[in-house]
């Protein structure tokens, strides 16, 4: 799939008036949860890849 940046992220997440101030690391621990949610269905598989220095990127099953 595409890349999705952070800012990507935080504008997907959380409303305007809150996404002010959202930090990298907030964005990496939101990632991180739901990778963990995710591998408990399917823990053979990563569905969310980190694409260094762009974001993240969806992988199919």
């Amino acid at each position: 799939g595409g890349i999705c940046t952070r800012e990507d992220v935080v504008s997907a997440v959380w409303p305007d008036d809150v996404s002010d101030g959202i930090s990298e690391q907030a964005i990496d621990a939101l990632v991180r949860r739901l990778r963990d949610r995710i591998s408990e269905y399917a823990p053979d598989h990563q569905y969310i890849v980190t694409v260094r220095g762009h974001g993240f990127r969806l992988e199919q099953g």
